[in-house]
């Protein structure tokens, strides 16, 4: 399946379209949700390992392990994560340094900088974010398996669209 590029503002989205899912993702910009939300808020540092089955949010600082099978982790503007993370879900919109395994998909966000590699059936990059590393797109129903240097290659293809992620490989 080949990638899909928003023209209205150049995002760099490697799966399905999301539909209602992708709801799910942005809620954090939403007020009023009734679901659960933990959130390690701005200022706070924590080390250790996090383990939770409601979505979570980390404004502040965090080092350690991330586990669910069950929510998304986010990572606020602000928030900051060196860690292997292993969710449903994560949308990053703050720093990440590590690994993330991700059930469903990443999100990396306009704002969103992560230095390390992705396991993931799904990636949604958006115009500015930062990405240096690996993806590995895990396969799943309907999905092809898609490898760095396509994806290279879908951004090369699009120098318009250069912003949308940077991706270097590392082995070369």
């Amino acid at each position: 399946m080949p990638a899909q590029r928003s023209r209205q503002n150049a995002n760099l989205v490697l799966c399905e379209p999301l539909g209602e899912d992708r709801r799910h993702a942005m809620k954090f910009s939403r007020e009023g949700s009734n679901e659960a939300l933990s959130v390690l808020g701005a200022g706070a540092e924590l080390v250790g390992e996090l383990n939770f089955t409601h979505d979570l949010r980390v404004d502040g600082t965090f080092k350690g392990k991330v586990r669910s099978d069950d929510a998304t982790f986010a990572i606020g503007p602000k928030g900051r994560v060196e860690a292997d993370v292993s969710v449903k879900r994560a949308s990053i919109s703050g720093e990440l340094r590590g690994t993330v395994r991700a059930l469903e998909r990443v999100e990396i966000r306009k704002e969103g900088r992560v230095y390390g590699d992705l396991y993931t059936p799904c990636l949604i990059i958006e115009a500015g974010a930062i990405f240096e590393g690996k993806c590995n797109m895990t396969d799943r129903k309907g999905m092809v398996k898609v490898d760095e240097g396509a994806m290279l290659k879908i951004v090369e293809a699009n120098p318009e669209t250069s912003k949308a992620a940077i991706i270097r490989d590392r082995e070369h």
